[in-house]
């Protein structure tokens, strides 16, 4: 199984958006995806907090923090569905 990264992943959703031929279509498609952005950051965000919560379950507070290469107090805010945006 080949790993995607998210920063490839969305880069290949903007090269399709950007390919588009039709200046019109190309503005409203890009259009649709930054209205729907809102909804797609909370799916995200639901999806990390999934693979932290699974990580959890046989790793350690420290360990999961060490893998994921972030602090282990934003390990424990991403479990609880705390997000950066809701603390501003």
């Amino acid at each position: 199984m080949t790993e995607i990264t998210g920063n490839a992943a969305i880069r290949d959703v903007i090269a399709t958006l950007a390919a588009i031929p039709d200046p019109v279509a190309r503005a409203r498609a890009v259009s649709d995806v930054l209205d729907a952005m809102p909804d797609i950051q909370a799916e995200l965000r639901a999806v990390r907090q999934d693979a932290v919560l699974t990580m959890r379950q046989t790793l350690s507070l420290a360990d999961t923090a060490e893998k994921l290469g972030i602090s282990q107090p934003r390990v424990s805010q991403i479990a609880k569905g705390v997000s950066r945006s809701s603390k501003r």
